[in-house]
């Protein structure tokens, strides 16, 4: 019988894990106030109503229909495969080139021991807008781009948000590049290999998950 249960809850467990969403839309502004409360650059839960304030205005990417959206006022509600708009005014909605995640798991440096991990497959454009989202997004203050011994650049992240510089060169087509983040202390720093497409990405956010 005690076997039993402890079959039922394996299985309760790893439903739990199966049964867990994904953020379905990226704040891309907010202006005026929520509950809960968002913060630009922040993701949305499916699941969780936003209400908006009369003149509050709030511009999100929905990730699945790729549309960006910019609505006023009222109640907000989120599923994966849409969105709900109920007692405002969409001000504006069209298509968006639809974000690339890539998930910056492992790839830490404690205490001087420097773990490696991610694709070298992942690919980038050859000038990235990197967004931080997940759990960990806002302890990253710096990103730096090195290829082997030479540091391409090195910067900070504003808001969780890195725009590639103007002066800094274009990422060669298909060549290797370690990306690495940092607190803002210093203290601990997450690497991810990384390949550029040759292409510009215009447009086009590539999301770094560090959960």
């Amino acid at each position: 019988m005690k076997r039993f249960h402890r079959w039922i809850l394996v299985v309760a467990a790893v439903a739990v894990t199966v049964g867990a969403a994904s953020p379905a839309a990226l704040v891309f502004a907010v202006t005026g106030e929520t509950e809960p409360a968002v913060e630009a650059f922040s993701e949305i839960e499916p699941g969780n109503p936003i209400q908006l304030g009369p003149d509050t205005e709030i511009e999100f990417l929905h990730y699945a229909r790729c549309e960006a959206v910019t609505v006023r006022g009222g109640r907000l509600n989120f599923t994966q495969e849409r969105f709900l708009a109920s007692g405002g005014k969409i001000l504006d909605r069209k298509r968006s080139k639809c974000p690339k995640t890539i998930a910056v798991s492992g790839a830490s440096e404690v205490g001087g021991v420097v773990l490696r991990s991610g694709k070298s497959g992942n690919r980038v454009p050859t000038r990235p807008t990197f967004v931080l989202v997940g759990a960990r997004a806002d302890d990253f203050g710096t990103i730096a781009v090195s290829q082997g011994d030479r540091t391409l650049l090195n910067s900070e992240v504003e808001k969780r948000v890195f725009h590639w510089p103007e002066s800094a060169p274009d990422l060669a087509k298909g060549e290797p590049y370690v990306v690495t983040l940092r607190t803002s202390d210093g203290t601990f720093e997450k690497r991810l290999k990384v390949r550029s497409t040759g292409r510009s990405g215009k447009g086009t956010l590539t999301l770094l998950r560090v959960d």
